[in-house]
């Protein structure tokens, strides 16, 4: 089984063992590596909310609200054995509208897979808004990595099935419309495509949907590739992430978005490393060939552009990926102006975080402490369990 968008979480299968594992006409230019300017500023950050299973992808929402995926806290039935330990699976991802007045879940019974204590969970991973009223959600993995029968609790094995590396549409009355199975038309496209990633692929963790344009993307951070996924649900791959050679992983990349220029803009956790500054921002033209935008980032896992127009990136871990016990949950989002000025938001008190919305108010959001239950991971990490923080 290949990596995940974030190596602290992935659902894993052995032997039946079930583990949880922008243009310059727009005045936009290319911020080179080494010669951005990197600077240091302190931000506001407020919790908008808290008590969160796992949140992960954010989306702006109609009226001021926020989309938002819950990845859940894994279930009751745990199994050992696997190669990241102990799995508990359930029903307990979800799909959210985040207002002033608190948190609603609109979607909620979702497949949920997780370490012990409801760690680091994958399920639902991101959310778009999309027309008329609508927004899409996505599923990690792939059934690929659901276990035979007899393995699970049947009922629980279907809505694996069902659910895992699905693109799903919710109407405004909350019903659930299955779009794509993304995730193992990736699994696909890379069993036939080896030869890119031999030591990874077959694989495919579906991380980011973007509806824009009438058109939706999804980022694949096990596949390496942006798909768009066409009306009858056949999902194309339209870029693939490469990485130099003798890296020690491949690209993983984890999100995407519509730049000022039109064009879509692709985030990586690692580009090859697990050390720092290896993560890089991608600018994705659909008909040519992706080039790299921005170099010496670090596990970028959320992304986007603000109402100023300049390009946010959430880095979950800033002293790079690292999941032992001396693993540093520091993270930050980092600003990239149109003239490819850095600057650092939020340093010292974003953990783990994740998803990226523009608000609408000129704020930016982020989904905080995105790898913890409700409950929190202990008294001195994210007592109040995963949040939404507004930084502005």
């Amino acid at each position: 089984m290949g990596k995940p968008a974030v190596k602290h979480r992935r659902l894993i299968v052995t032997g039946g063992v079930t583990a949880l594992g922008l243009a310059t006409a727009l005045g936009l230019a290319a911020p080179s590596a080494a010669g951005a300017q990197t600077q240091g500023h302190l931000k506001k950050v407020t919790v908008v909310a808290d008590h969160l299973n796992n949140p992960r992808g954010l989306a702006p929402a109609p009226g001021g609200g926020l989309y938002l995926a819950e990845a859940g806290r894994g279930g009751k039935v745990c199994m050992g054995g696997g190669e990241q330990g102990t799995t508990c699976v359930g029903k307990t991802g979800s799909f959210d509208l985040v207002t002033r007045h608190g948190v609603k879940r609109i979607v909620t019974g979702l497949i949920s897979a997780s370490g012990e204590g409801g760690v680091a969970a994958e399920g639902p991973v991101s959310v778009s808004a999309g027309p008329r009223g609508t927004f899409y959600g996505q599923f990690g993995l792939n059934t690929h990595v659901v276990p035979p029968k007899g393995t699970i609790p049947a009922k629980l094995r279907a809505a694996a099935l069902a659910e895992l590396g699905r693109l799903v549409r919710v109407a405004p009355y909350h019903s659930v419309k299955y779009v794509s199975n993304v995730g193992d038309q990736d699994w696909a496209w890379t069993n036939t495509h080896r030869d890119l990633a031999p030591k990874d692929f077959p694989d495919a963790n579906p991380n980011a949907v973007l509806y824009s344009h009438g058109h939706r993307y999804v980022i694949d951070a096990g596949a390496n590739t942006l798909v768009e996924v066409h009306r009858n649900g056949v999902a194309k791959v339209i870029a693939f992430f490469g990485v130099p050679k003798g890296s020690q992983s491949d690209s993983v990349p984890t999100c995407v978005a519509r730049g000022p220029d039109g064009a879509l803009y692709v985030g990586e956790l690692l580009g090859g490393f697990y050390s720092p500054g290896h993560a890089r921002v991608w600018r994705v033209v659909p008909g040519n060939a992706p080039r790299v935008w921005a170099t010496g980032l670090t596990t970028v896992q959320g992304c986007g552009f603000g109402r100023d127009g300049a390009f946010y990136a959430t880095e979950i871990q800033t002293g790079g990926l690292n999941e032992g016990p001396t693993a540093d949950p520091a993270g930050d989002v980092v600003r990239i102006d149109r003239w490819g000025h850095r600057t650092h938001l939020g340093v010292g008190k974003l953990f783990y975080p994740s998803g990226f919305a523009a608000g609408s108010d000129g704020a930016i959001y982020v989904s905080n402490c995105s790898i913890a239950p409700a409950g929190g991971m202990g008294p001195k990490l994210c007592p109040t369990g995963g949040q939404v923080v507004r930084i502005g």
